[in-house]
C-alpha cells in the first residue's frame, strides 16, 4: 500500500511512557509528507513530460518516415521521368532517323529520274543534230548539183 502525504500528516501514534516527543514526531512527519509531496509533483512531471516527449519522438517518427516515403517518391518519379525522356528521345531519334531515310530514298530517286531525263534529252538532241547534219548536208548537196546543172549566167555588168 503506498502512502499518501496526507496519509503520512494524519498518521497518529499510540503513546507511551517513555515514547517520542510527539511535536518532534509530528514536525518530522510534516517534513516527510512536504518531500513526498514533492516527489510524487516532480514524478508527476517527469511522467507528463515523458509522455510529451514519446508523443514527440512519434510525431518526429511519423514525419521522418514521410520524410523517407517523399524521397523514395521522388526517386520514383525522376527514374520514371528518367525513362520517360528517354524513351521520347529513342522516338524522336527513330522519327528523324526514318525520315532521313525517306528524305534519302527520295532524293535518290530525283537523282535518278534527272539522269534518265537528261540522257533522254541527249539523245533527242543527239537524234536532232543528226538530221540537221542530214539536212544541211542534203542541202548542200543540192546547192551544189543545182550549180552544176545551172548555166552560167552572165554578170549583169553594162
Amino acid at each position: 500500500m503506498s502512502l499518501s502525504p496526507l496519509d503520512i500528516s494524519k498518521h497518529e501514534f499510540s503513546k507511551t511512557m517513555r515514547g517520542y516527543d510527539p511535536a518532534e514526531v509530528r514536525a518530522f512527519l510534516e517534513r516527510v509528507a512536504e518531500e513526498l509531496a514533492d516527489l510524487q509533483k516532480e514524478c508527476a512531471t517527469l511522467t507528463e513530460q515523458a509522455h510529451i516527449n514519446a508523443a514527440q519522438i512519434k510525431a518526429f517518427r511519423e514525419l521522418e518516415q514521410g520524410m523517407r516515403d517523399a524521397m523514395v517518391s521522388s526517386q520514383d518519379s525522376l527514374r520514371q521521368s528518367q525513362e520517360q525522356i528517354e524513351k521520347e528521345r529513342q522516338n524522336v531519334l527513330r522519327e528523324a532517323n526514318l525520315k532521313a531515310e525517306e528524305i534519302k530514298l527520295r532524293t535518290e530517286q530525283d537523282v535518278r529520274k534527272i539522269r534518265e531525263e537528261f540522257r533522254e534529252l541527249q539523245i533527242h538532241r543527239d537524234a536532232y543534230v543528226k538530221r540537221l547534219r542530214f539536212l544541211l548536208k542534203s542541202q548542200t548537196d543540192l546547192l551544189e548539183l543545182i550549180e552544176k546543172e545551172s548555166p552560167d549566167l552572165p554578170d549583169d555588168e553594162s
